[in-house]
C-alpha cells in the first residue's frame, strides 16, 4: 500500500502522535495531549496554512512509522508549511534560516571558531559557495533573484 499524503484520508486515531517510541516530538507541547493532538491541531482549521503550529514539525517522519492506515501526516504538515511559506505566512526562523542558506550554503553561520575548529582537527579551511543552492532555489522555490 503506497503511502498517501491527503489529510482527508486521516482517520484521527492519534496512534502518530501517542505511540511510545514513534510519537511526534511536537506532542510534548503542553497544548497537546491524546485527545486533541498535534497533527489534529494541523488538520482542524478551515486555513492550516494559517495554523502557527504548523511550524512545530521538525519532519522527522516518526508519524509516518507509526500510522496504522499508512498516511503521511508529515507530506500533508509539509504540504501545508509549503503553502504557507508561499503566501508569506512563515515564523521568522524560518525565513531567517532559508535566507542563511541560499547566501551561505549553511543553516548556521560559519564563523571564525569554526575555522579555528577545522584547522584543530586538520581540516582544511574553506569559503562558503551557495552558487548551486542559489540557482535549486530559483528554480524550485519563492525567492527572488536578490539572494
Amino acid at each position: 500500500m503506497d503511502r498517501r499524503p491527503n489529510a482527508d484520508i486521516c482517520l484521527k486515531c492519534g496512534v502518530c502522535c501517542v505511540a511510545h517510541d514513534f510519537f511526534c516530538l511536537a506532542q510534548f507541547d503542553s497544548q497537546f495531549n491524546p485527545k486533541n493532538t498535534f497533527v489534529y491541531n494541523c488538520l482542524e482549521p478551515d486555513k492550516p496554512q494559517d495554523n502557527p503550529n504548523i511550524w512545530l514539525c521538525v519532519s522527522c517522519h516518526k508519524c509516518e512509522e507509526a500510522c496504522p492506515y499508512d498516511v503521511s501526516p508529515v507530506e500533508f504538515i509539509e504540504s501545508i508549511k509549503k503553502k504557507a511559506f508561499d503566501k508569506g505566512n512563515s515564523h521568522a526562523g524560518i525565513i531567517g534560516e532559508v535566507d542563511a542558506i541560499i547566501s551561505t550554503g549553511f543553516a548556521f553561520p560559519i564563523t571564525s571558531r569554526t575555522g579555528r575548529t577545522r584547522e584543530g582537527l586538520g581540516l582544511e579551511a574553506f569559503e562558503p559557495d551557495a552558487e548551486d543552492i542559489k540557482i535549486i532555489a530559483q528554480k524550485t522555490g519563492p525567492v527572488s533573484d536578490t539572494h
